[in-house]
């Protein structure tokens, strides 16, 4: 299994990351960013100075609270369909709008706009959360995609893929294959992987 997309020197580059944020998701045992992913999105936020921020599968709260950090003036919505990690991450974040609701549904029936829309809900939904977040995307606005590359799984042959990741990575391997022909793209080799989509200006 190649979990081990990077040079262990590389990775230690995020040794800077909010550990506390990390020791919640592994008190309450479950998903989170992976620390140098969550450095990138407090860089990522900062540099861009989003004013509205749009997070598709929050959890507990661990990648809101890097975004927050970055862009600390900015409006952010959080959404989870998890009750229990909507509600610790709402008891321990302040100044955001935390949603339950299902990621396709809330963008179905929202107007609004975003500078941000930060996604890491279902694997085998990204191609149509992409299809609804570019309609919700302010121009020149970003779409980030969390675990694109699923622990290193899409570069490997199908036999060789557990058999529980099997459909997510093909699904994985299509989407990526269209956003490469289609979109404004960036891939970075960081925690699980991470894709980028510019909206047009």
């Amino acid at each position: 299994m190649k979990t081990d997309i990077l040079n262990p020197f590389v990775k230690g580059l995020a040794d800077g990351a909010d550990e506390a944020l990390h020791a919640d998701a592994k008190l309450m045992k479950t998903p989170s960013v992976e620390p140098d992913v969550g450095m990138f999105l407090e860089f990522l936020t900062y540099t861009l100075k989003p004013e509205k921020i749009l997070e598709l599968g929050c959890g507990i709260g661990v990648s809101t609270r890097y975004m927050q950090k970055g862009a600390p003036y900015a409006h952010i919505t959080a959404l989870d369909y998890n009750k229990s990690r909507l509600d610790y991450a709402h008891q321990n974040c302040t100044g955001i709008d935390f949603v339950f609701a299902d990621v396709i549904d809330f963008m179905k029936r929202q107007s609004e706009k975003y500078d941000m829309i930060f996604v890491d809900s279902m694997k085998k939904q990204y191609p149509m959360i992409l299809y609804y977040a570019l309609k919700k995307l302010k121009p020149g606005g970003v779409i980030v995609f969390d675990d694109i590359l699923m622990y290193g799984h899409v570069f490997s042959q199908d036999c060789e893929v557990p058999d529980k990741y099997i459909e997510v990575v093909r699904t994985l391997r299509n989407f990526i294959a269209r956003v490469k022909v289609e979109h404004r793209h960036c891939i970075l080799p960081i925690g699980s992987g991470v894709l980028l989509i510019y909206g047009e200006k």
